[in-house]
């Protein structure tokens, strides 16, 4: 008897007037080859730190300046995201990424050439639009392309090609600074960025969006004011200290515009910024549970470079080890994440999650100049796994409630979140530790400093409670399929 073949299952998702229909097979090609995309982008974005003290050897400045290249970094990341992510939804997410890739090409060969320090600022600027522009990719297509059930596991394969590529990307560039210099890591990151576009042009679908004709210009310009008021605020305070005052205005440049936002996207038949969706408890509750986390994922990763240099006095390479210690748990978290949350509840997941970092900031601030670099690596895994737990579920709480036709804003919104959140604990953290090592107090900046993430983590634990009991996807919670979400 003739074996009959099994029919090809199809992934249906409504936008607006037409369907997608894609078998599940090209989806999951399309997918993989999209998550090697990004995992080069992010590569390419994790080389930076390891050259920090090198760059501003050349330049001949002070640890504290290091806050401008993480500046002009995080405006382009956190400021463009909510905007790429509706061009994403209303053209095309191919277009998106392709932008993205060829301006990572520009900004790194930029930066690699520039014979100013502020010219390099603006190539790192130019590197943040690009990431901003490619690293949520991923998460919307699973938005779009996977049903509840599925979506576990798919952001677990998406977390773990993005960890793995932020595993690789410090010690690769550790090992070129020390042997070739830190120009050499961008020329490297330049020649990715060229590889990366060719993976995009090639593999990912090109699904035209709604074609929606309004812009809200409104809610773009507060959007960019409000990340830029908000990562300015440790930069000044670096600057210029934190009783001259002069950071006080971006805090109430933050404040004024964030009302205006609320108000004026309320207004919006198709806002950039979703307020209606935002003040869903499946959206604002992990919001705040990632602000706390990954305020010291970030924190801690900047941290410890200027420690191992600075204080203990190890190489670059040493510092890109670490960090590749710390990224490698952060995948195996993402993975066991992503098998878990059909097993587990929500709650739980984050409760485990929130453990994990808060041992890890622990041992930091038990911290001593003769601690081994064994001791720091054992602290790196519980962070880096803790983290590595949150990611697939609160993406998936996340994307719980969405709507197929505004997956785009929602999980670039929930991104941009995530990396303010990151360039801000990675501000926060450079300028503790330049005020404190200016008055030799190296050791005592890692002390503080790890306190006060193990706060964070405390207060990020409070809100689990919020989170609701049952959410779709996770343990004993009905699912629906795309079809009928779209319907």
């Amino acid at each position: 008897m003739q074996k009959q073949s099994k029919p090809k299952r199809m992934i249906i998702c409504k936008i607006k007037e037409g369907l997608i229909i894609m078998s599940e097979r090209n989806i999951r090609t399309d997918f993989h080859l999209l998550c090697i995309g990004v995992s080069f982008i992010v590569l390419i974005m994790a080389t930076g730190l390891p050259a920090y003290p090198k760059i501003l050897a050349t330049f001949d400045l002070s640890t504290g300046y290091a806050v401008w290249i993480q500046l002009g970094f995080a405006l382009g990341l956190t400021g463009f995201q909510p905007l790429l992510g509706w061009l994403s939804d209303v053209y095309s997410q191919k277009a998106v990424v392709l932008f993205g890739a060829a301006l990572m090409a520009v900004g790194s060969t930029l930066t690699a050439i520039t014979p100013f320090f502020w010219l390099l600022i603006v190539g790192m600027f130019a590197k943040g639009v690009a990431g901003a522009a490619i690293v949520p990719a991923g998460f919307a297509y699973v938005g779009k392309f996977f049903e509840e059930e599925q979506r576990g596991k798919a952001l677990s394969t998406f977390g773990v090609y993005s960890a793995v590529g932020a595993a690789i990307g410090p010690f690769l560039s550790g090992a070129l600074v020390d042997t070739m210099g830190w120009e050499a890591n961008f020329w490297f990151c330049a020649l990715l960025s060229l590889l990366s576009l060719f993976i995009f042009i090639f593999g990912v679908p090109n699904i035209q969006g709604t074609k929606e004709k309004s812009f809200d210009v409104m809610g773009v310009g507060l959007m960019f004011l409000i990340m830029a008021s908000l990562l300015t605020i440790p930069t000044f305070i670096n600057n210029y200290g934190l009783s001259s005052g002069i950071w006080l205005p971006s805090v109430i440049v933050f404040a004024l515009a964030f009302l205006l936002l609320i108000i004026a996207e309320k207004k919006q038949e198709k806002p950039m910024f979703d307020m209606e969706y935002a003040a869903a408890r499946t959206f604002w509750v992990p919001a705040v549970i990632v602000v706390f986390l990954f305020l010291t994922y970030s924190g801690v990763m900047y941290l410890m470079t200027f420690f191992l240099q600075d204080v203990q006095g190890k190489s670059s390479t040493a510092v890109g080890l670490l960090q590749l210690i710390i990224f490698t748990a952060t995948a195996l978290g993402t993975y066991v994440s992503g098998k878990l949350i059909v097993k587990f509840s929500a709650r739980l997941m984050l409760g485990l999650s929130i453990a994990f970092v808060l041992i890890g900031a622990g041992m930091l601030a038990l911290a001593t100049m003769e601690t081994s670099y064994l001791y720091l690596s054992i602290s790196m895994i519980f962070i880096g796994s803790g983290i590595g737990l949150a990611g697939p579920t609160t993406r998936a709480i996340v994307l719980s409630n969405v709507q197929p036709s505004r997956v785009g804003v929602i999980t670039f919104t929930f991104n941009s979140i995530e990396n303010v959140v990151q360039r801000t604990g990675a501000s926060f953290a450079i300028m503790i530790f330049a005020l404190f090592a200016a008055g030799g107090g190296g050791v005592q900046a890692l002390a503080k400093t790890a306190i006060f993430f193990s706060v964070c983590c405390i207060a990020a634990s409070l809100f689990i409670l919020f989170i609701p009991k049952k959410v779709t996807g996770f343990k004993e919670k009905k699912t629906t399929t795309m079809l009928e979400k779209a319907e």
